[in-house]
C-alpha cells in the first residue's frame, strides 16, 4: 500500500498543476503590473524634467528678445543723444522703451522669483522727457546699460539650469532604461528558473514513475515510491504505489488459493492411491487373518502340537495393520467442498490418529483435550482438514531440535457462548516478537531452505477469514507457542463472510 504523504504546510493545499501555473501566471501579473507603476512614475517625472527644459528655453528665448529690445534702445539713444530734433528723438527713445517693458513684463510673469525691475530706467526716462539734456541722456543710457548686463547675467544662469536638466534628464532616462531592463532580466532569470526546477523535477518523477512501471511489469512488488509531491504526478504516483499493493495482495491470494486447490487435487490422489492400497493389501490381511483364527483353532483342540504357535499375536497385528488402512482411507477419502455443519471433534481425532505416524512425533506426546458436548460448527470439510494439518505441522516443526523433558502437543476443543475455540499449543522452540508479528504474511517462513513455503499460517488466516472466524497466535521464546481459533456457530458469520 502506498504510505501516507509525509507532513508538510504544503499539503494541505494540494495544489494541481493547472494550480500552479495559474499562480505563476498571476505572479507575472504582478510583477508586470509593477514594473508598469515604475515605468509610469518614471516618466511623469521625465515629463517633469522636459517641461521645466521647455519652459527654460522659452524664457531663454524671452530673455534674448529683451536683451535685443535693450540693445535698440542702446543704439536709439547713442543715435539721439546729440539730435537737433530732441522731440523726434524722444518718441523713437520712447517707442523702444515701449518695447523693451512689454518684454520685460513677459519675462517679470514667467520669473517672478527673480523679482526683476525697471524702476532705475523708468525714472531715468522721466527725468529724460522733462530736460533731454546730454547728461540725462547718458544717465539713461547707464540705466540701459545695466538692464542689458542683469539680462545677460540671467540668461547665463538660465543655460547653466537648462544644462543641469539636461544631465538630469539623461541620468534619470538611462536609469530608468537601465533598471527596466534588469528588472526585465530578473523576471525572466526568475520565471526560467522555476520553470527549469518545475520541468526537471517532473521529468525526474516521470522517468521515476516509469522505471518503477517496468519494474512491476518484470515482478516488482518492494517498497513504494515516496511521494514528495501533492499534485496530479503525485497523485499518479500515489495510484501506482496502490497498484502495487494491490497486485501483490491479489497475488498472494491467489497463491493460498491455488494452495487450498493443490491440497484438493492432493488429497484426492492420495485418496484414489489409498483406497487401492487398501483394497490390495485388504485381501492379504484378510486371508493371514482367517489363517491366524484357524491356527488358533487348531491349537484349542492339540494344544501339545501347536504349543509354540502364536496366533492370537499375527491376529492382533493384522487388526492393526487393518485399523491402520482404515484411517488411511477415512482421512484421503475425497471430504465435501461445500460448506456444512461439521464434527470438530471427529476431524481432531482423525487427523492427529493419521499424524501419529510421523517420525517427528515418536518423542512426542500428543494430546487430545476434546469437550464431549461440543456442538457442530458451520464449515467446510477440507479446508478444516488443512488447517489442522497446517497447524499440527507447524507444532512439530517447533519442537524439532527441541530438547526439553517432556515434548508434548495438545490440541483441546471448547464451547464459549455462540463461539467454538480450537487450542492447539506446544512446548517448542517458541516466536519473539519480531517473528509473531509477521507469521501471517505470505512467504515468511524461519524455516530453513526446502522445508516451508512460508504459506502455512497464511492459509490458516484466510481459512478463517472465509469461515467469518478468528485466529489468534501467542508465543514466547524457549517455552512454547498457543494457537486460538475461534469458529462461529451459525452460518451467518460464514455467509456474511462469503457474500454471493
Amino acid at each position: 500500500r502506498a504510505p501516507a504523504p509525509p507532513a508538510n504546510p504544503w499539503s494541505a493545499a494540494r495544489w494541481s498543476i493547472r494550480t500552479k501555473g495559474a499562480i505563476v501566471f498571476a505572479a507575472l501579473m504582478a510583477y508586470s503590473i509593477v514594473i508598469a507603476f515604475f515605468l509610469f512614475h518614471e516618466k511623469q517625472l521625465l515629463l517633469g524634467d522636459f517641461e521645466e527644459i521647455q519652459h527654460s528655453l522659452q524664457t531663454e528665448a524671452l530673455l534674448t528678445q529683451a536683451d535685443v529690445s535693450t540693445f535698440h534702445a542702446v543704439m536709439s539713444v547713442f543715435a539721439n543723444i546729440d539730435a537737433p530734433d530732441r522731440a523726434a528723438g524722444m518718441q523713437r527713445i520712447a517707442m523702444h522703451h515701449q518695447t523693451l517693458q512689454h518684454r520685460h513684463a513677459e519675462l517679470a510673469g514667467r520669473l517672478p522669483q527673480w523679482n526683476l525691475s525697471m524702476d532705475g530706467l523708468n525714472g531715468a526716462l522721466r527725468v529724460v522727457s522733462h530736460d533731454p539734456s546730454r547728461v540725462n541722456m547718458n544717465g539713461l543710457l547707464v540705466e540701459l546699460i545695466k538692464l542689458k548686463n542683469g539680462l545677460g547675467a540671467l540668461n547665463q544662469q538660465l543655460q547653466e539650469r537648462r544644462a543641469q536638466l539636461s544631465a538630469h534628464y539623461r541620468e534619470r532616462s538611462n536609469s530608468v532604461a537601465m533598471t527596466t531592463f534588469l528588472l526585465g532580466m530578473a523576471c525572466l532569470a526568475l520565471l526560467g528558473a522555476v520553470i527549469g526546477r518545475f520541468f526537471r523535477r517532473l521529468t525526474s518523477d516521470l522517468s521515476a514513475l516509469q522505471a518503477r512501471a517496468l519494474d512491476i511489469v518484470n515482478g516488482y512488488r518492494g517498497a513504494p515510491i515516496p511521494v514528495t509531491r501533492f499534485d496530479e504526478v503525485g497523485q499518479l504516483i500515489a495510484a501506482v504505489n496502490g497498484m502495487v499493493g494491490a497486485l501483490d495482495t491479489r497475488e498472494k491470494e491467489l497463491l493460498v488459493e491455488r494452495q487450498k486447490y493443490f491440497h484438493q487435487e492432493k488429497m484426492a490422489a492420495i485418496g484414489a492411491l489409498a483406497a487401492g492400497v487398501a483394497h490390495e493389501i485388504g485381501n492379504p490381511i484378510a486371508a493371514i487373518s482367517g489363517v491366524a483364527q484357524e491356527i488358533a483353532a487348531r491349537k484349542l483342540e492339540t494344544p501339545e502340537a501347536c504349543r509354540t504357535c502364536r496366533p492370537e499375536l499375527i491376529y492382533a497385528q493384522t487388526q492393526r495393520l487393518s485399523a491402520i488402512t482404515r484411517e488411511i482411507s477415512d482421512f484421503a477419502s475425497p471430504q465435501a467442498t461445500e460448506p456444512q455443519f461439521l464434527d470438530l471433534n471427529a476431524h481432531l481425532r482423525g487427523t492427529s490418529s493419521l499424524i501419529r505416524y510421523d517420525k517427528r512425533l515418536q518423542r512426542v506426546m500428543l494430546k487430545l483435550d476434546l469437550d464431549p458436548q461440543l456442538p457442530a460448527i458451520y464449515g467446510v470439510a477440507d479446508q478444516l482438514t488443512q488447517l489442522i494439518m497446517n497447524l499440527l505441522i507447524n507444532a512439530m516443526d517447533a519442537l524439532e531440535g527441541r530438547h526439553v523433558q517432556d515434548p508434548a502437543i495438545t490440541i483441546a476443543t471448547r464451547c464459549e457462548s455462540e463461539r467454538v475455540r480450537l487450542t492447539v499449543e506446544d512446548n517448542g522452540h517458541g516466536m519473539d516478537a519480531a517473528t509473531l508479528s509477521r507469521v501471517f504474511e505470505a512467504f515468511f517462513t524461519t524455516k530453513t531452505a526446502g522445508k516451508g513455503t512460508g504459506l502455512g499460517l497464511s492459509l490458516c488466516y484466510s481459512i478463517m477469514k472465509k469461515h467469518g472466524g478468528s485466529i489468534e497466535i501467542e508465543s514466547t521464546p524457549h517455552l512454547g507457542t498457543r494457537v486460538q481459533v475461534l469458529f462461529p456457530l451459525n452460518e451467518t458469520a460464514y455467509n456474511e463472510a462469503n457474500p454471493i
